[in-house]
């Protein structure tokens, strides 16, 4: 079904292209794509080279509890890549057949239209160039609304739970804290905690503002338990959580982390900007804190705080390993990656109790 209206959507949105074959992790490598009935059918059905059948024969697989919906996924080969990328990085169903024959998953991501609370479109942080568009801005993140039209396989249903009122109230509070250039990034994890666990989408006020005002509640033992987990589960991050439980097993973890930490602040001045910047756009894509109906918002507060943390662990641990800005976009990526599209959130929670 086609779906036009009037989206609104991260001031950078409308200018957003990919990369095609000039990105260095495509969207492609790793990330599971599931397809409706009648994608499926349409991809089953399709007229097209025997070279490409094949191929597609062996990726197409229905899912074991399927539904209109969701009824089928493109299968990785034994590397974690799909059977339609060319070795040039273009897209083999695309090229034969036209961008009408791909799933939604291929033709928009990064894009996500959201429409179970509001119109609302923004791109992954789970994508290098939605990362480098960031850090190109010098500027905060502002919201901007656009027509736009998108072919899904059907419409969200709608929360019963939330308003958009309530969404763009909360959120936009959300972001005034991480936008706040007056502090510093553990004063605005501790003040966005403090605003979540009040419950309330008020006004800013009575929040931790002095510097040394805050505790990270989350320690060093809860950080190498999650990365114990996700090197395990998840293998484009196993390297990059290999350092940092190298890290936390060193004589002195602080020590190590604090390094890093100095090492990359000394290469990219802006990365705690960038870092805000990336869950400005990360809260916006998953519409957090409202990401299910079950979560509280002290909970929410908590996940907020582990996602972050975790995020700032693996890039001091990795400090050596981080040369150009190329490293870091990779290694930020493939975090929001693991973050936006697999259970990592749930998880999370549970080895942080």
């Amino acid at each position: 079904m086609t779906i036009k209206d009037t989206f609104l959507s991260p001031d950078y949105y409308p200018s957003f292209s990919c990369k095609g074959p000039e990105c260095r992790h495509t969207c492609c490598n790793g990330l599971t794509i599931n397809m409706s009935q009648q994608e499926y059918f349409k991809l089953v059905g399709l007229s097209c080279s025997d070279e490409l059948r094949q191929e597609l024969d062996l990726a197409i697989k229905p899912l074991s509890n399927p539904d209109p919906y969701k009824y089928a996924e493109l299968c990785h080969d034994f590397f974690g890549n799909c059977r339609m990328l060319m070795d040039n990085g273009w897209c083999r169903l695309q090229y034969e057949c036209g961008e009408d024959v791909m799933t939604f998953a291929c033709r928009y991501f990064p894009r996500s239209p959201r429409l179970n609370i509001a119109p609302r479109v923004s791109c992954s942080c789970g994508c290098e160039k939605t990362i480098e568009m960031l850090m190109e801005s010098e500027d905060g993140i502002k919201t901007t609304s656009g027509l736009y039209s998108f072919d899904l396989a059907g419409e969200e249903k709608k929360s019963e739970a939330y308003t958009k009122d309530e969404l763009e109230k909360m959120q936009n509070c959300l972001f005034d804290i991480l936008q706040n250039e007056d502090i510093s990034l553990d004063t605005k994890i501790a003040d966005i905690k403090d605003f979540l666990e009040s419950n309330k989408s008020k006004e800013i006020s009575g929040l931790r503002s002095q510097e040394n005002d805050h505790a990270k509640s989350i320690d060093i033992i809860k950080l190498k338990k999650i990365a114990e987990f996700v090197k395990d589960q998840y293998y484009t991050m196993s390297d990059y959580c290999d350092a940092l439980l190298k890290a936390a097993q060193s004589d002195d973890p602080s020590a190590a982390l604090v390094e890093g930490c100095d090492k990359l602040h000394s290469s990219f001045p802006d990365l705690d900007m960038w870092i805000c910047k990336m869950f400005v756009n990360d809260i916006f894509y998953t519409q957090f804190p409202y990401i299910g109906e079950e979560m509280s918002m002290t909970q929410a507060g908590t996940l907020f705080e582990c996602e972050i943390r975790f995020l700032q662990m693996l890039l001091y641990s990795n400090a050596e390993h981080i040369s150009s800005k190329d490293d870091l976009v990779d290694l930020c990526m493939y975090f929001f990656r693991m973050a936006d599209f697999t259970p990592f959130s749930h998880n999370a929670m549970v080895l942080m109790k």
